[in-house]
This record gives C-alpha cells, sequence and structure tokens, in this order.
C-alpha cells in the first residue's frame, strides 16, 4: 500500500488536507492528552519567565 494523505471537506466542500485541519490549539491538546507532564512543565517555566520579567522590573 502507497503513501495515501487523508484529507477532510471544509464548510464550503472543498477538499482539505488533514493536516490543515490540526490547528496548534488542537495539537497542543492532543499532545496534552498523551504527555500530562507537558501541562506541569509548561506552568513551571511561565513562573519562572513571569519571576524573571518581575526581577527585571525590579532591578531598572
Amino acid at each position: 500500500m502507497g503513501f495515501k494523505i487523508i484529507s477532510d471537506r471544509d464548510k464550503d466542500g472543498n477538499f482539505i488536507a488533514s493536516s490543515d485541519a490540526w490547528t496548534p490549539e488542537r495539537i497542543e491538546k492532543l499532545l496534552d492528552f498523551y504527555y500530562p507532564k507537558r501541562i506541569e512543565k509548561r506552568k513551571q517555566h511561565e513562573a519562572m519567565e513571569q519571576a524573571e520579567k518581575k526581577e527585571k522590573q525590579e532591578n531598572s
């Protein structure tokens, strides 16, 4: 069996590749479902970034 692109149709009936239907938000949701530790790591990373920004503002 060869390579076959799976396609869907948009609201107007035009064919679109399935990869086109995967928005970044949808991909993030899927990855979070299969790799739940990503959520914790993302929160830790965001907290570190906020702390760094706050520290820079205080030092300015």
